[in-house]
């Protein structure tokens, strides 16, 4: 083993378990306000931080592509920062409600940029990431039982934040018990974090994973991916679901040969055994129904409530021209009553057309890296087509409570996919 694999033992455990930590991201501990709870997440998070400050000598310079990404998110960085200080300096105080948002905003952006850089700075050998893809196999199977049993009954919600105070957000899962159950599991209280995490660990899981002879195993995950989106609710995840599926299966034709058959076969018992024995339903009624929405979202009633938050939020912004460039304050759009539910329309409503650019031009440099740097599936680039997608009903890509720490995982993911190529045992000796 090389020095400096040898050496940065403890920093790779550290990042191991960071994405362990995403099994269950449910606050471990009520500290401080509900909105930054700690969960195992951030504990993992710590302990990276100090296992780099032991062996950084030892670590990797991140790759070009990583350095570049990296640039872009300290600009967005400094631009959230001043963008904040000029809402708490400059805002109508009759208009700024939780100003303390911004504050937990730029906490959040804080540890994952940090992540970024840190998972961008292991040294990678093919050993570790044999590591690395058993972890999220287990991980992401993990988060599926997880919705299943919370949507089954078996486990019920409120015994998953038994521990924590009925306070905030996070009261949700107290109040789902008492009339019915959601498939939430141990993510979070939002269907569309809990969709965006299940999305997330199976394309980096098709990403690690390089064997062909492992397709079969991608295939189950894929179909158990599919069905905890599915009973998750969340109509925007179910949508990118479907199209990941298209994409994976366009590759795998003897696999969507046999899922098509159990389809038919599927469709030829339903007479039989009646649709009424297919009504999966949820606290919020029958998911079939919900779901079947998503080809619907042109319809009002099926916007549950955007188009008004949408609204408010485009008048904030018209009540001053300026606005649209340099937006109302980071950290102010629960001023407006609400999130946008809309990431764009979030980003330009706290952060202007500035702040838009700066996250288009961001994401452009993604997809164009990853399509690059990845063979086959291109599970990363598509994968991040489709969360972009999903983006138009939620703030995927946003430092806000309802998406945990889903930002945080993805940066690091990212670092992990434009790693710097594998070097071996000799190509190390000579860099020491």
């Amino acid at each position: 083993m090389s020095s400096r694999v040898k050496h940065t033992q403890w920093f790779f455990f550290a990042f191991c378990c960071y994405l362990l930590s995403q099994s269950i991201t449910v606050p471990i501990l009520p500290l401080g306000p509900w909105v930054i709870w700690p969960c195992l997440s951030d504990v993992a998070f710590i302990f990276l931080v100090l296992t780099f400050i032991k062996c950084h000598r030892y670590t990797v310079s991140p790759s070009i592509l990583n350095q570049r990404i990296f640039s872009v998110l300290l600009m967005i960085f400094l631009g959230c920062l001043f963008s904040y200080f000029y809402y708490l300096l400059f805002a109508d105080p009759n208009n700024k409600g939780y100003p303390f948002f911004g504050g937990f905003q730029i906490y959040r952006l804080v540890e994952f940029f940090g992540l970024f850089w840190l998972a961008a700075r292991i040294p990678l050998t093919q050993a570790r990431i044999e590591i690395m893809k058993h972890i999220v196999n287990g991980v992401l199977i993990f988060v599926c039982l997880g919705v299943f049993l919370t949507w089954a009954n078996i486990i019920p919600l409120a015994a998953v934040t038994a521990h924590l105070p009925k306070v905030g957000a996070w009261q949700h899962y107290e109040g789902i018990s008492k009339y019915g159950t959601e498939g939430l599991g141990f993510v979070g209280y939002n269907h569309a974090y809990v969709a965006a995490q299940i999305i997330m660990l199976f394309i980096l899981v098709v990403h690690l994973e390089t064997n062909p002879k492992n397709n079969l195993f991608k295939t189950f995950l894929l179909l158990l991916s599919f069905f905890s989106v599915f009973i998750s609710e969340s109509r925007s995840g179910f949508g990118a679901m479907l199209f990941l599926c298209l994409i994976y299966l366009i590759f795998k034709p003897l696999h969507a040969l046999s899922i098509a058959s159990l389809v038919c076969i599927l469709l030829v018992l339903v007479p039989v055994i009646g649709l009424q024995s297919l009504d999966i339903s949820s606290s919020d009624g029958s998911i079939i129904d919900r779901q079947l929405t998503v080809f619907e979202a042109n319809k009002t009633e099926n916007l549950s409530g955007r188009d008004q938050r949408w609204a408010a939020h485009l008048a904030a912004l018209d009540e001053n021209p300026i606005n649209w460039i340099i937006g109302n304050g980071f950290g102010s759009a629960v001023d407006r009553g609400d999130n946008a539910h809309m990431l764009y329309l979030e980003i330009i409503s706290e952060t202007g057309l500035i702040g838009l650019g700066l996250f288009l031009f961001l994401f452009y440099l993604i997809l164009v890296y990853s399509y690059k740097v990845e063979i086959k599936e291109k599970p990363f680039f598509w994968g991040t087509f489709v969360l972009l997608f999903t983006s138009f009903s939620q703030e995927t890509f946003y430092p806000e409570p309802a998406l945990g720490h889903f930002l945080g995982f993805y940066l690091s993911s990212l670092a992990i996919v434009l790693r710097t190529p594998y070097l071996g045992e000799d190509s190390f000796r000579k860099e020491i």
